[in-house]
């Protein structure tokens, strides 16, 4: 029976052989491959975006690798995770469905657990959709908890108006933010009954967001139509003037202690040390 297996396994190479002659002669040349080899076994030019896609290796689930934060003898756990532990929320980069989802989910877990406890939101966003920035002031104006919100990189467009959405005297930037408030962009085509349509949608967005900064900043709603008649750039401390933000993260601020007292429990409390203090 050993003999026999030899026999077979020595006899495989062949018959693939035999099989490759086969195929090459009932197809006349080498066999066709979509996007891939034309009839006369020529490689084609692969110019369609989704033909050279298929050529790409794939990756199965997501290539990014989330940063673990080991908790020592109770494992792992990932930084957003921990963030939220900490009421930590961030809003970080274009205001979409799939972010705002994402915030406003953060958000009411949170509430849902502690009710009295504050939650800092931390943003560096370009803006977004006005819809998505109503639904998650409309979100803010409805929880218990106390929000602090701070600016980091760059806050812009209506990203702003969610900044200014905080409780008052828990508004924030870094010294370093910059702000940017402007009027809602838009622009249509068709008939003459479209266009006009589109019109009043923009007017009504305007004076949604002229009343808000109004009311979130104490400033006249004539006062924010001067503002945003163009693109009005911020900083922190022209920001802290317009009534947007309450106070400039430093070394005495109430945010920078906040910070500083969570890194220090994470510090002593997780399975990273160091090297210099193992």
């Amino acid at each position: 029976t050993r003999a026999a297996a030899l026999e077979l396994r020595e006899l495989r190479p062949l018959k693939r052989a035999a099989r490759r002659v086969a195929s090459k002669a009932t197809t006349g040349g080498r066999s066709r491959r979509a996007g891939g080899l034309a009839a006369d076994g020529r490689r084609k030019e692969c110019n369609m975006p989704f033909v050279r896609a298929q050529a790409r290796p794939t990756i199965s689930g997501d290539p990014l690798i989330q940063p673990v934060i080991p908790m020592g003898e109770e494992g792992g756990m990932d930084m957003m995770t921990y963030l939220l532990q900490n009421r930590i929320v961030f809003i970080g980069g274009y205001l979409n469905d799939v972010l705002t989802t994402q915030v406003v989910g953060s958000l009411m877990a949170l509430e849902n657990m502690d009710d009295t406890k504050e939650i800092k939101l931390y943003m560096n966003s370009p803006g977004g959709s006005i819809y998505n920035v109503a639904g998650i002031i409309d979100v803010m104006n409805t929880m218990k908890s106390p929000i602090s919100t701070i600016a980091f990189g760059s806050v812009a467009h209506n990203s702003t108006l969610v900044l200014a959405a905080g409780d008052k005297g828990k508004r924030y930037a870094m010294p370093n933010a910059r702000l940017m408030m402007v009027q809602p962009m838009g622009g249509a085509q068709g008939s003459f009954v479209e266009v006009n349509i589109t019109a009043a949608e923009l007017n009504r967005q305007l004076k949604f967001m002229n009343e808000k900064y109004a009311e979130y900043t104490g400033k006249s709603v004539e006062t924010i139509e001067m503002e945003t008649d163009r693109e009005k750039f911020l900083g922190p401390e022209q920001a802290l003037e317009l009534g947007v933000i309450d106070g400039i993260i430093g070394e005495t601020s109430g945010v920078s202690k906040f910070v500083a007292e969570t890194i220090q429990d994470f510090r002593e409390n997780s399975a990273w040390r160091g090297a210099g203090t193992a």
